[in-house]
C-alpha cells in the first residue's frame, strides 16, 4: 500500500493591524503621561522624543517584517530565515488559541524564539489550516 502525502502547507504572515493600532495606542497613552507628568520641561521633552523616536523605529520595521512558515511531512516546520527556509522544533510550551498562536520554536543553530500569530495576520482559512496542523503535528 502506498502511503499518501499531504501538500506543503505555507502561511505567509503579513502585519496585523490590531498589534499596530495597540501599539500606537499604548505610546500615545505614554506621551500624554509624560506630558502632564510633574517633572523638569527639559526632562519632559527628552521623554516625548525618545518616545516619539521608539514608536517611529517600530512602525518602520513593523511594515517591512514578512515571516514564512511551511509543513510538510517530509521536513516538518519551517520557518523562512535569512537563507532561505530552515527547519524548526514547535516546543510544547506554544499557546494555541481563536484570536493569537504564540509559536514557541527551537531552530538548529540558535537560541529558542517566539512568534505571535494573531488571527488577523492570515485569511480566516488559514489561520483555521494552521490551528488545526498545529493541533495535529505537536504532540505533548
Amino acid at each position: 500500500m502506498t502511503k499518501q502525502y499531504e501538500l506543503p502547507l505555507l502561511w505567509e504572515l503579513k502585519p496585523s493591524k490590531r498589534l499596530k493600532r495597540m501599539l500606537v495606542s499604548v505610546h500615545g497613552l505614554a506621551l500624554v503621561a509624560c506630558a502632564i507628568s510633574y517633572i523638569p520641561v527639559a526632562f519632559k521633552l527628552a521623554g516625548l522624543a525618545v518616545i516619539g523616536v521608539h514608536l517611529y523605529i517600530i512602525i518602520k520595521h513593523f511594515d517591512r517584517e514578512r515571516l514564512k512558515i511551511r509543513h510538510s511531512e517530509a521536513f516538518a516546520w519551517e520557518v523562512q530565515g535569512e537563507n532561505g527556509f530552515e527547519s524548526v522544533q514547535i516546543l510544547h510550551s506554544t499557546v494555541i488559541s481563536l484570536f493569537a498562536v504564540i509559536l514557541h520554536i527551537k531552530r538548529k543553530t540558535g537560541p529558542k524564539q517566539t512568534i505571535l500569530v494573531l488571527s488577523d495576520v492570515l485569511s480566516e482559512d488559514a489561520y483555521r489550516h494552521l490551528i488545526v496542523r498545529l493541533k495535529t503535528t505537536v504532540t505533548k
